[in-house]
């Protein structure tokens, strides 16, 4: 469990840096304008913190991001070593340089890639020591691909919300490229998609824990609803909703399998 708890935590500061280059990276584009935004508030926008300091802010988070990855490294390999690298690289290139990732519209992809897949063969690298044989690696696909739809989920929300703004400073967005039905559309099939892996999945590729993920079922019918039913501001209580669903779906049936152990 220590080690479980300990990739939480560089997961979650990476996440941390990832939100703050975003705050960065848009600004210094000019895609914040307080005045018309619709989400949440923005630090630099608002002015509470200069971006030099949100730069002073993201140096030193990343540098306790090094003093975590230490150990995970030393635990789980050279292959955490590069998920690692991969995953700085992507929160850092997400929103900065002239060719972002999320104003090619591969914010999405982004996402999936890295909450997903690298994430998830990341921890499994940690807890296994680096001992990955190909029997694991085809048990990992699997929760890869529902913890990756599920995370690029809350990201669909937020850019759909954000499509008239987004627009009108050519932040070209997957959203904005594929305008509101396709976005809508394509937020239901990442929803949704974890279902029939569930209904579609055989025991050798999916623990039988993850069948106590049925039970979110009627709320992700009633996120995409949600979704479809609303617009603009209405959209940001659909992003709680939809991190809530994964985060719900992802755990229990991890607490499941904890406490049958200890049982």
């Amino acid at each position: 469990f220590g080690w479980l708890a300990l990739t939480f935590v560089a997961l979650a500061t990476l996440q941390i840096v990832a939100n703050l280059v975003n705050d960065y990276g848009d600004y210094k584009k000019g895609a914040d304008d307080e005045s018309e935004r619709l989400g949440p508030p923005r630090v630099i926008a608002m002015g509470w913190i200069t971006p030099e300091e949100i730069k002073k802010a993201i140096d030193a988070i990343l540098r306790f991001e090094v003093v975590l990855a230490v150990p995970l490294c030393l635990r789980g390999g050279i292959g955490v070593l590069c998920l690692g690298l991969i995953g700085v690289a992507g929160a850092i290139w997400y929103t900065t340089g002239k060719r972002s990732l999320a104003y090619m519209g591969l914010g999405e992809v982004a996402v999936f890639l890295l909450f997903g897949p690298g994430s998830v063969l990341g921890t499994v690298l940690v807890q296994s020591g680096g001992n990955m044989d190909f029997t694991l690696l085809c048990r990992v696909i699997l929760p890869s691909f529902i913890a990756g739809s599920l995370v690029s989920a809350i990201l669909v929300v937020n850019n759909l919300r954000d499509i008239p703004s987004d627009r009108k400073v050519n932040k070209e967005t997957l959203a904005t490229r594929l305008g509101p039905g396709w976005t809508r559309m394509m937020h239901s099939l990442m929803i949704l998609s974890p279902y029939v892996c569930l209904l579609c999945s055989s025991q050798r590729m999916l623990n039988p824990s993850w069948r106590v993920a049925w039970a979110t079922f009627p709320f992700a019918l009633g996120a995409t609803w949600a979704v479809h039913a609303r617009e603009g501001r209405a959209l940001n209580a659909c992003l709680g909703v939809t991190a809530l669903l994964g985060t719900t779906f992802c755990l229990a049936p991890w607490c499941l399998t904890m406490t049958r152990r200890r049982t």
